[in-house]
């Protein structure tokens, strides 16, 4: 194995301009090529491990997936090390979540360092293939990945290919087996595997899903070791992580934070004040809506969030200023209109939900609404075909008991927001120049 560069490495992992006091920074503005890769990083050669020295890296600091779920890294390997040999490695940048840009920013501007933590990964476990899925719309990662990989031929020790979502398949493209669907030509929709993909997905082998985030922290953590990306972040919660946050102004931007970085750090460094923010959703859609009190008192850590009751999900920080009872309405709309129509829960249940809400929206809020609320929630609940109703169901379970006097103030038609401010929804512009 050859060594990394002798200077030390730096907390912000992924080169882009230092904002405030060092523990947060924008992404690079432009794509890193290969040279540049290699003199950011040491050789562009990826760190090949066997697989028990990969697991006794990460055994020295856990790496906890970046694509939702925060499935610690270690373990993932540990249930795939009986398919050695057999399975293919998939890095998942479909990124469903429609608020969510970093998985697409990560691509533009670092491919070589999700592509090196693919060939990682699938090198301890003797991968046959990989795949980099992503959506079928961004025709510009399309190309940026199809240019690494020229620029990388002869480096990875299988062929990597990149696979599309199905043009029309929206929120759900990136649960597992939409992925699997999609790269096996089979319309890209979350389907009912007999299997799960550890067992039969891909080709009808042994599948590893990971996110494209996770495969470059992966790449960072082979080269430099687990002092070092222990070394960064707080108790519990090692590394920097990727955040899209969203402002009311419906402009939104990917930074890098240092784990255990405080929110209102990071808020304050965009330039916004806690009095231009009614709520937050915190994140994504399979987040929840949270007041600014305690958002500003929260901490960008794992650990931190997790005791808190809370998680970083897609990895969303969306800031709104109109009223919380609105802006769950709206969340709850879109994702009725993302279902795929294939099961009860999502197809009848998501739509009934978000009418009901749209009922104490206009004022018609009593017990008995708000126990249908509840009702439809329990029947919902964990029995959908995919996971993506049961986001739907805890964004308005929490809302109920965390926005009360906002509801009961529809019931006296003496709600003082301003409506909805419809920065909740997919944001249109960048941040520019921060």
């Amino acid at each position: 194995m050859t060594k990394g560069p002798a200077r030390s490495f730096p907390r912000l992992a992924f080169g882009g301009k230092v904002l405030g006091s060092g523990n947060i920074a924008l992404m690079p503005s432009s794509t890193v090529l290969l040279s540049e890769h290699g003199s950011l990083f040491g050789s562009p050669q990826p760190y090949f491990f066997k697989l028990h020295h990969l697991k006794k890296q990460l055994s020295g600091s856990e790496l906890h997936g970046r694509g939702g779920a925060a499935f610690p890294l270690s373990r993932k390997l540990a249930g795939y090390e009986p398919y050695r040999g057999k399975l293919i490695v998939v890095a998942n940048g479909s990124e469903g979540e429609y608020l969510s840009r970093k998985d697409e920013q990560l691509i533009a501007r670092h491919p070589h360092l999700v592509l090196d933590g693919l060939s990682i990964l699938g090198s301890a476990l003797d991968a046959k293939a990989g795949y980099v899925h992503v959506k079928a719309s961004k025709t510009s990662s399309q190309r940026i990945l199809q240019e690494a990989l020229l620029e990388r031929a002869g480096l990875d020790p299988f062929r990597i290919e990149i696979s599309l979502t199905a043009s029309e398949v929206g929120y759900v493209a990136g649960s597992e087996s939409a992925v699997v669907s999609a790269i096996n030509h089979q319309g890209g929709l979350p389907i009912y595997l007999p299997d799960r993909p550890m067992v039969r997905g891909v080709k009808k082998r042994p599948t590893l899903i990971a996110n494209v985030e996770t495969l470059a922290h992966l790449a960072l953590l082979a080269r430099f070791g687990s002092d070092w990306f222990s070394s960064i972040g707080s108790a519990g919660d090692s590394g920097t992580r990727l955040l899209t946050v969203s402002l009311p102004n419906r402009s939104s931007g990917v930074v890098e934070v240092v784990a255990g970085t405080e929110f209102s750090e990071i808020f304050e460094v965009l330039g916004v004040s806690r009095s231009q923010i009614s709520c937050g959703l915190l994140g994504g859609y399979f987040g929840q809506l949270v007041d600014i009190d305690k958002l500003w008192s929260l901490r960008a850590s794992h650990a931190f969030l997790k005791e808190a009751g809370f998680s970083f999900g897609a990895g969303v920080v969306a800031l709104a200023d109109g009223c919380p009872v609105a802006e769950i309405s709206a969340i709850l709309e879109y994702l009725a209109g993302e279902s795929a129509g294939q099961c009860g829960p999502c197809y009848m249940g998501l739509p009934e939900l978000a009418k009901t809400w749209r009922e104490l929206v206009s004022g018609r809020v009593n017990s008995n609404s708000l126990s249908r609320i509840a009702d439809l929630c329990d029947q919902i609940s964990g029995r959908g075909g995919c996971a993506m109703p049961d986001g739907a169901v805890l964004l308005a379970r929490t809302a109920l008991s965390r926005f009360r006097p906002e509801l009961l103030s529809h019931q006296s038609a003496s709600c003082n927001y301003p409506g909805l401010s419809s920065s909740l929804v997919p944001p249109v512009t960048a941040l520019a120049g921060r």
